[in-house]
This record gives C-alpha cells, structure tokens and sequence, in this order.
C-alpha cells in the first residue's frame, strides 16, 4: 500500500469515526448526564403535623435517570412550631448518607451507621458528622406542606 493510500484511508476513516462518533456519544452520554432540578412534593394538611415535635413525613415519586424512570423514595423530618413556623430536615445524615432518626426522649437525631448525633436545630453534636443536617426549602400551599425535594 502507497502512502498516499494510506493516508487517504486514514484520513476518511477519521473523518467517517468523528461525524458519526459526535452524534452518537452525544445520544449514549448527554442522558445520564442530564439533571432534573427538583420537585415539590406535598406532604399534605399542615393542621396534620404534631405540633413541637418531628414528625416523619414519607414521599415517593418518579424520577428519569438517563433513559429509565424509577421510583425515589425517603422520608423528612418536620416540626411545627408556634407561629405557623415549620423545619423541614433532610433524613440524610451529612456523614456518609444514612438515615437519621429523632429520638424522642434524647432530642436527638441518631444515625445508627457510626452513632452520629445531631440536636433539635441539626448541628453535629457527637460522632463523625462535621455538617448540620440540610434544611429542606418548603411552602404551605392551601393549607398543604410542599417541600421541594432535588433528585
């Protein structure tokens, strides 16, 4: 084979591979790489929640990874306060993403996977959790407790 035979294949073989690779690896990749930005999930009447205390409140609802929907499931802790004030705290652990739980007597939220423990406001008070527990952003809607959840 010539060399300029050689380059010539190559040349177009390159070319060939770049027209169709661009477009298919944007079709294969750009999905998974794709985002939602949240949603608002309505936990339903506020007058429902246990006034000074953390109540679980359960969700679920669908969300697209890639090319497959699935379900997302968890739960969030809320505590109505006087004054129509609510916390909503993020069930996950800021150490390595277990569930925390309140515990009544203690006033605490304990995560059982290294004995983290955070106060009634989520800051760290013992274990290895560095991080507050996240405050969830949240509205009431007619009357109803919408969180907004990130995927």
């Amino acid at each position: 084979m010539s060399r300029r035979k050689f380059l010539k294949t190559a040349i177009l073989t390159g070319c060939t591979a770049l027209v169709t690779g661009i477009p298919l690896a944007t079709y294969v990749i750009l999905p998974s790489l794709k985002q939602e930005p949240g949603n608002w999930i309505d936990f339903g009447s506020v007058e429902d929640l246990e006034p000074d205390n953390f109540n679980m409140l359960s969700y679920e609802f669908m969300v697209k990874d890639g090319w497959i929907t699935l379900p997302q499931r968890g739960f969030v802790w809320a505590k109505a306060e006087a004054k129509q004030q609510i916390k909503i705290f993020s069930s996950t652990c800021s150490h390595l993403a277990c569930n925390v739980i309140w515990q009544k007597e203690t006033r605490e939220f304990v995560c059982p996977c290294h004995s983290g423990r955070f106060d009634a406001q989520g800051q760290p008070i013992a274990g290895p959790p560095s991080r507050p527990l996240t405050v969830l952003e949240h509205k009431v809607a007619d009357g109803n407790l919408m969180v907004f959840m990130k995927v």
